[in-house]
Order: structure tokens, then C-alpha cells, then sequence
């Protein structure tokens, strides 16, 4: 579905890309990502919270812990029984802890992989090539103590970009890949001859089998009779 836009500069920056010919493709941008299990997995932490609170205040439970830590170093039924309270304490409270971690994480990859989702968006990439895309960049991503992103570069070392401290941003991740991928890339990259970057005379270099899903995406949109041809040579 396309509507016609007579001035692409009064829609926001990420949605000007997909405006040609005074016409907004609709069917271009993705849909926005389901947030639904983000705020279930928020609530289930304030639930969580409050559940602990009823053990008494922080300090409180410390204390608690102390005395425990005490009377096991005794001798007698008194001292086994104190660090068998410890020893089941450490059991189920390391065991929450890694479960809220584990938590924390997925919202973390959830909230990252829908914004690298936005900003792919916004560097040009046809949306059928979005999510294949977005996957892939994930292994890119290591997350700071605040839950941020840092983009790392493909050898696994901070990559230098427009961000805080010089860090690279989604953005700039984004902006690489456009340019390592143009097969992706509306309008096929800057070449805009009409085939597939990586072509010669119609011919791309790379096999059927060895082609990416978005590169083959890319190559039914310019040239369908190749895509086939391609297609049944395997």
C-alpha cells in the first residue's frame, strides 16, 4: 500500500527512506516489535520484589545471614543446623539470582534486537531482509552494566564510532552493514544499475547454495528470470 506524501521531510527521519516518488510505501516498514513479554517480564519482577520483603529490609536479612554464619561455626545439632539454613539459603537464592539474570538478559537482546531492527530501517535495508540481518548483527552486541549496547567489531574488539567515549552506536552498526551489503539495500546500493551487487553482466559471483536469504530476496526484485534461472541450477 502506498500514500502519496508531498514533503518527505515532515515524517520522521526513520520513515523518509522508504518515500520515493512522492509515495510512502507502507508495506516497506517493518512492523513495530511486540513488547508485550517485556513489560510481563517487569511485572514479574516487582512481583518478585515483593515477595522478598516480607524476610524484612535489606539490612535486616544481612544480619540475619551473620547470625546464621556464627552459629556455624560452632559444634553440636545447634551449629549443623545453622549451615544447613545457609547451605539452603545459598541453594535457592543463587538459583533466583541467575533466573532474574537470565531474565534481564532476554530483555536486553529483545530491546537491542528491536532497536538494531529501527535503525537497519533506517539505513535503507528492503524489509525482507530485516530480521536475517538484525540476527546476524546480534553477535556483534555485548551489553554493558546498565543494560546499553556495545557494538563490537567482527574480531570481537570495541568498534570506534559517533557514540559515547568514541564507542560505535546502532546507528554506525547499521551503516557498516549497509555498505558490507548493498544487495540488501533498497535501490540495490549506490551502483543502482539494477543487479544485485557483487554481479557481473547479470551473472552473480556466488552460487544459488552459497547466496543469503536477503541476497536472494534482492535478486527476485531486479531480475526474476535470473532468480530462476539461479534457482533451478541450485
Amino acid at each position: 500500500m502506498e500514500i502519496d506524501v508531498a514533503d518527505a521531510t515532515s515524517l520522521p527521519e526513520w520513515m523518509q527512506g522508504h518515500v520515493a516518488g512522492g509515495k510512502l510505501n507502507l508495506a516497506a516498514i517493518p512492523a513495530p516489535e511486540d513488547v508485550t513479554g517485556l513489560k510481563s517480564a517487569l511485572q514479574k519482577e516487582r512481583e518478585n520484589t515483593q515477595a522478598y520483603s516480607k524476610f524484612g529490609r535489606p539490612d535486616e536479612i544481612e544480619a540475619k545471614i551473620a547470625d546464621l554464619t556464627e552459629k556455624a561455626k560452632g559444634t553440636g545439632k545447634g551449629a549443623e543446623e545453622a549451615q544447613a539454613k545457609l547451605d539452603a539459603m545459598e541453594a535457592k537464592y543463587t538459583g533466583e539470582i541467575q533466573a532474574r539474570d537470565d531474565r534481564i538478559g532476554k530483555m536486553m537482546q529483545r530491546n537491542a534486537s528491536a532497536e538494531m531492527k529501527a535503525e537497519l530501517a533506517k539505513a535503507g535495508f528492503i524489509a525482507e531482509a530485516i530480521d536475517d540481518i538484525a540476527s546476524t548483527a546480534m553477535a556483534r552486541l555485548q551489553f554493558n552494566e546498565d543494560g546499553t549496547p556495545k557494538v563490537m567489531t567482527s574480531d570481537g574488539k570495541p568498534m570506534i564510532g559517533s557514540g559515547a567515549d568514541h564507542g560505535a552506536t546502532l546507528a554506525d552498526l547499521a551503516k557498516e552493514l549497509a555498505e558490507a551489503k548493498p544487495y540488501a539495500v533498497r535501490d540495490l546500493g549506490k551502483g543502482g544499475g539494477g543487479k544485485p551487487a557483487g554481479s557481473q553482466g547479470g551473472t552473480p559471483k556466488q552460487k544459488w547454495s552459497e547466496m543469503t536469504s536477503a541476497a536472494k530476496v534482492a535478486l527476485h526484485r531486479s531480475d526474476p528470470k535470473e532468480y530462476e534461472r539461479l534457482k533451478a541450477a541450485g
